[in-house]
């Protein structure tokens, strides 16, 4: 069995005021994102080709996907999850002072190693 513990956990700063930290395996990783210093406007949307699950473990959100005409924004807040299938274009828009996601992913993002 491995422990992560939080508080031992690297924190990279993809953004500002944006804290992430991760735990993966061989198959499947899973990031604490905390934003802080909210609200804060949505930051540019991104895509990639991973499964991605996301907890909404405090604050609340709109979680956007896609563009254009095919936009959706759902205001999403603590206990609500959302599928995000792989290449939908998506990003979140901060709407309280301070927000945590827990994001799964699969398979694991070699990006954030």
């Amino acid at each position: 069995m491995t422990i992560f513990k939080y508080s031992e956990m690297d924190v990279a700063t993809p953004a500002p005021n944006t804290l992430r930290r991760q735990a993966y395996t061989e198959n499947v990783m899973v990031t604490v994102v905390d934003f802080v210093n909210g609200p804060s406007p949505a930051a540019p949307p991104h895509r990639h080709p991973h499964e991605q699950i996301t907890y909404i473990a405090a604050g609340q959100v709109n979680f956007i996907v896609g563009e254009g005409d095919g936009q959706t924004v759902d205001l999403v807040e603590a206990g609500d999850l959302i599928v995000v299938p792989p290449d939908a274009l998506h990003t979140v828009e901060v709407l309280s002072e301070a927000a945590r996601l827990i994001d799964c992913f699969y398979p694991i993002r070699e990006d954030f190693l």
